[in-house]
Order: C-alpha cells, then sequence, then structure tokens
C-alpha cells in the first residue's frame, strides 16, 4: 500500500513539475513574441519611412517633369506680369509648406492660388 501511495505522490510531484515548466515555457514565449513584435513593427515602420523618401525624392528629381514644368513656369511668370523672382519665390514657399508634392503639383497649386486670389 506504501508504494501505491508513494507511486500516487510521485505521479501528483511530476504532473506539478510539468505544469510550472509548461508555465515557464509559456512565458518566455510570450516574451519573445511580443520581442518579435516589437522588432517587426521597427522593420515596417523603417521600410516606410525609406519608402516616402524615395517616393519624395523621385517625385521632386523626376526628369520628365521638366517638360510639364516648363508651361507653368512659362504661365506663372506671364501671371506675375514677368517676375521671375516672384515666381521662384511663390514656388520655393510652397515646397516649404507641402515638402512631399511634386513639382508639377507645386506650380499647378500655386497658379491655382493666383488666378482664385484675382477672380479669374
Amino acid at each position: 500500500m506504501d508504494s501505491l501511495n508513494d507511486l500516487f505522490q510521485k505521479t501528483l510531484y511530476f504532473g506539478a513539475g510539468l505544469v510550472a515548466v509548461t508555465i515557464e515555457q509559456i512565458e518566455r514565449l510570450d516574451e519573445s513574441i511580443a520581442a518579435v513584435q516589437v522588432e517587426v513593427q521597427q522593420t515596417v515602420d523603417e521600410l516606410i519611412e525609406r519608402g516616402e523618401q524615395v517616393v519624395t525624392q523621385t517625385q521632386r528629381s523626376s526628369p520628365a517633369t521638366d517638360w510639364q514644368v516648363a508651361p507653368l513656369h512659362r504661365r506663372l511668370v506671364m501671371l506675375l506680369n514677368g517676375n521671375e523672382s516672384m515666381a521662384r519665390h511663390l514656388v520655393e514657399q510652397a515646397q516649404e509648406q507641402h515638402p512631399d508634392r511634386s513639382l508639377v503639383w507645386i506650380y499647378e497649386k500655386v497658379i491655382h492660388d493666383l488666378e482664385r486670389d484675382r477672380g479669374l
């Protein structure tokens, strides 16, 4: 009978030890998952930032926009009665206010604002 009690007691201890080890493993796994989530979020944020930089840089330096900008620039200068420096100033000011926009968009915005203000 003692051996049966001893076996039952050892089985009980074994089960309690198994539960304790399992809980520890789950806690470590939770910590690992949390660390991976943080790392993944940091990587995603970095990729988004780099993508924004690439798109912004492409929008600003695209040689394909030169042919689009030239007529807009001429129109802006014409609206300003030939004042090139004022045209440059307005474009630079708009670029500071909207750094994420393309040069074509900037010119269109400046022209639109001038025409709106003049009632054209």
